[in-house]
């Protein structure tokens, strides 16, 4: 027990003592993300009905120019049935927090990127309904779930660590049924 706490301190010493390696085009350490993004909730039929904004917080640690990890907040603001009768307007807000895990292709100044943010959360506000198997659609509902979102991207690097991002990702919950859709974000890296 006494050689297994040594080398957690040991090993915690030794990466909170590595300064910042400067590769081409990233940074070794500490980076802070922020994302905004369009999304579409595919919880009923596909229809352009049900629209959402959202915004992701990550912060975490940058291995060298491949490889980042961290942990992510975000919040997920989806309109319903905007052009229906029943129910027009109903919103939901959904809280995910994950682990961020991001892989860089290239080390260049443009570089595709790959993440995937598994985590959990909580939703809270209008709950369509599902189907013929799940509870009728809930107006001031809300549910616990988990949360896996893969990310596909093209990143521009700017050095030092910073990066300005373009990516496509499908986003899903499982709480409630599945719910989830595509969103397409646009982020900043520093």
């Amino acid at each position: 027990m006494k050689r297994l706490l040594l080398l957690i301190v040991l090993l915690t010493s030794v990466v909170l003592n590595v300064e910042a390696q400067e590769y081409r085009y990233a940074k070794r350490g500490y980076f802070r993300s922020v994302r905004i993004g369009v999304m579409h909730d595919q919880t009923t039929t596909f229809s352009l009905e049900n629209v959402g904004c959202s915004v992701d917080l990550v912060n975490g640690y940058a291995f060298n120019q491949w490889f980042m990890m961290g942990g992510g907040i975000g919040v997920q603001y989806t309109i319903y049935n905007i052009d229906s009768d029943d129910n027009s307007g109903q919103t939901n807000v959904k809280v995910p927090i994950y682990l961020h895990l991001r892989a860089n292709v290239l080390d260049r100044k443009v570089t595709p990127y790959f993440s995937l943010n598994l985590g959990g959360g909580f939703c809270k506000g209008y709950l369509p309904d599902l189907g013929p198997d799940a509870n009728r659609a809930e107006v001031n509902g809300s549910y616990e779930f988990y949360y896996v979102e893969p990310l596909a991207g093209v990143a521009v690097r700017f050095g030092g660590g910073k990066m300005l991002e373009l990516g496509l990702s499908f986003y899903a919950d499982f709480g409630r049924g599945m719910n989830g859709g595509p969103r397409l974000g646009v982020g900043f890296t520093w």
